[in-house]
């Protein structure tokens, strides 16, 4: 499978809440029977996050949150932002960072914090 050419998508949610539960923020489906590779993962704090880190997550919509990629949003001051790159790493040791073709996936925040809110995007490359 080439991702040479591959079409390239970028997901943007807009006040993501880090505080209480996990939630899925965003639930998406990718282009019919193409495979997605996460690329990269970023998140720009707008409201600072206290206490405990959190995690920008794609995952199984309705199942395992992070089961493809996440990337861990530390304590850290309003404006700060954390630009982390998904490089073929093994996630979760289960789907590392394929998103299998024509299955809903879905963007989340594993929550936890007591503060912290920010815009995160999920960058995704189909073939």
């Amino acid at each position: 499978m080439s991702y040479s050419n591959g079409i390239q998508t970028s997901h943007e949610v807009i006040g993501m809440d880090l505080t209480g539960s996990a939630a899925e923020d965003k639930v998406l489906s990718g282009p019919a029977g193409k495979t997605g590779r996460v690329t990269g993962i970023s998140f720009l704090t707008t409201t600072g996050v206290t206490v405990t880190a959190s995690k920008v997550q794609v995952g199984v919509s309705g199942g395992d949150l992070d089961a493809y990629a996440y990337s861990t949003v530390p304590i850290q001051a309003i404006g700060a932002v954390s630009n982390d790159v998904v490089d073929g790493e093994i996630i979760d040791g289960e789907g590392g960072n394929r998103i299998p073709a024509d299955t809903k996936f879905a963007i989340s925040n594993a929550g936890g914090s007591t503060a912290g809110v920010g815009n995160a995007v999920v960058s995704i490359e189909w073939s």
